[in-house]
């Protein structure tokens, strides 16, 4: 590690100031403000002069300082100084062999001062190209947050084009460049996998699980800025990013996602084989850094796991339901005027359409404002309110072909609706039915833009 590098996501900046501006932004990076300053001491220590003790921002520049000030040359005055402790009756010609036996004994220690420089030198770099090794995240565990989070939400509001930046921003990391050609001339891609081994994959393929990662890094993008964004807009976002899976696999592929494969083997391929290599026979010969790696490792399975249980259903239909009272018994109930009010209205203006219209306003309204719903709950009611419509849709289509003293047939799949009269032989059960109904209209009744649908 060094002044220019992240301890946690192990990314390597170009200046200290770029690495402060990471501790800062990066949710899982985070520092405040002590802590970032006692870690840029730490290193900033290693270079400090023992005279002046001022700090340097590399090993060159205090050497520099060290040959070019009083540091520096102090420390050459005291080598060179003579002995105070010559006796004065010496004979004359000995203090020029002294001065001689001195100088030589001065000239051999500086011999050996500047060669435990040098050794020292090679020591440390010796030590540095050991200890700094370049993180490479497996194919299918790359990190988005290394990704500060203004940027997120930046790409996640870039429409159609959040699957084409993703994988651009993700893949232009150093340590996600996980994959190489091993031969230019064939379509086979090799990729660094959890075992720190290579993957190989046809051309084809792995243009298949690339863009399953962009699905996945704009999910994980979109749990992570959940708290940034409204529960409509995150209703939006969500609509897009399944937009760009269902319909835009193609497009992606074939203007955008084959041009960033082809432009990284073109640019980059050598350099990407010969890290991966390195990093590899690096992690055979270094426990601490396989671990190390690891650990990374189960660092994005934690963010899979947790992104996995926000889009899982929090809020139940049966809650639903106790709020807002059952579809089924509210429209069993009044099934008789529901279908003769269809002789007298157009499709609009039935108290049936109605209904239903007032029911997905009252539970989106529900949801949005429900502390506890998750993205799964969003998606659930995006779910719910399709069904609705094409219910809907149909029986529209059987009220514009309803021919002069006919019924008009209610029952759709997923919403059949069974007549509840109340004078069959269990009263006992009609009078229960009644009675749930009622208490749950007095909560529906209180919503604004319900139509009472005057239940017996």
């Amino acid at each position: 590690m060094s002044d220019r590098n992240c301890p946690t996501c192990f990314h390597e900046f170009k200046y200290p100031s770029l690495l402060k501006l990471h501790f800062k932004n990066v949710y899982h990076c985070l520092l405040d403000e002590d802590e970032i300053n006692n870690y840029f001491n730490k290193y900033n220590n290693i270079n400090k002069c023992i005279k002046c003790s001022k700090t340097f921002k590399n090993i060159k520049a205090l050497r520099r300082h060290k040959i070019e000030t009083k540091c520096g040359k102090s420390q050459i005055a005291n080598n060179n100084t003579t002995p105070n402790n010559i006796p004065n009756n010496i004979p004359n010609n000995i203090p020029n062999q002294i001065n001689n036996t001195t100088n030589n004994n001065n000239n051999n220690n500086n011999t050996i001062n500047n060669n435990n420089n040098i050794i020292n030198t090679i020591n440390n770099n010796t030590i540095n190209n050991t200890t700094i090794i370049q993180q490479i995240n497996p194919f299918g565990f790359e990190d988005v947050r290394a990704i500060p989070i203004p940027e997120m939400m930046t790409i996640l509001s870039s429409g159609n084009e959040a699957g084409f930046q993703i994988i651009k921003t993700i893949y232009n990391k150093l340590e996600n460049k996980n994959f190489y050609k091993p031969n230019m001339s064939r379509p086979e891609i090799a990729c660094l996998n959890t075992d720190f081994n290579l993957t190989i994959y046809k051309s084809k393929q792995f243009c298949d699980a690339l863009f399953d990662r962009c699905i996945a890094f704009l999910h994980h993008m979109l749990y992570l800025c959940k708290n940034e964004y409204s529960k409509s807009a995150i209703k939006n976002i969500y609509e897009n990013i399944e937009y760009i899976e269902t319909t835009m696999r193609t497009e992606i592929y074939d203007k955008q996602l084959q041009n960033i494969i082809e432009s990284e083997f073109r640019n980059n391929n050598l350099g990407n084989k010969d890290r991966i290599s390195k990093f590899i026979k690096e992690l055979k010969d270094n426990t601490e850094t396989k671990e190390q790696s690891k650990s990374l490792i189960n660092n994005v399975l934690s963010l899979t796991n947790e992104s996995n249980n926000e889009y899982k259903i929090s809020i139940t239909e049966r809650e639903i339901n106790n709020v807002f009272g059952d579809p089924k018994v509210i429209l069993g109930l009044n099934k008789r005027e529901l279908i003769e009010d269809f002789s007298f209205n157009r499709f609009e203006d039935t108290r049936f359409n109605k209904f239903w219209i007032d029911r997905i306003k009252n539970e989106t309204t529900y949801i949005n404002k429900c502390k506890t719903s998750t993205i799964g709950d969003i998606k659930n009611l995006k779910i719910r309110i399709t069904k609705i419509e094409l219910m809907l849709n149909i029986i529209r289509a059987r009220a514009d072909n309803l021919k002069p003293g006919d019924a008009i047939d209610l029952d759709v799949e997923g919403f059949i609706i069974e007549q509840i009269d109340g004078d069959g032989e269990d009263e006992d059960d009609y009078n229960e039915i009644t009675f749930t109904n009622r208490r749950e209209l007095e909560n529906i009744q209180n919503l604004e833009g319900f139509y009472d649908l005057d239940i017996v």
